[in-house]
């Protein structure tokens, strides 16, 4: 699942979230609300300027999201290590 922050900054570079069913491997389809994100008017460089911005201020608050900046960053953005 996608970290809440991933998609604030999604939204603010130019993208929207839709509702929908989602495909799953097994083909079955589940209904997903407000978790696919349309990209279409993405703005691909001011999202990627955003991520990079908020990872400057995980850097700059210290390790209170994990043992090691590496860390802190999977930890704040959702990511598994």
């Amino acid at each position: 699942m996608m970290n809440e922050r991933i998609k604030e900054l999604a939204v603010e570079a130019g993208a929207y979230l839709r509702e929908g069913y989602a495909e799953q491997p097994n083909g079955d389809s589940v209904w997903m609300p407000d978790v696919r994100i349309d990209h279409c008017d993405m703005d691909l460089k001011k999202f990627a300027e955003l991520i990079v911005k908020e990872t400057l201020q995980i850097a700059r608050v210290g390790m209170e999201f994990g043992p090691s900046m590496e860390e802190a960053v999977y930890t704040y953005f959702g990511v598994e290590l």
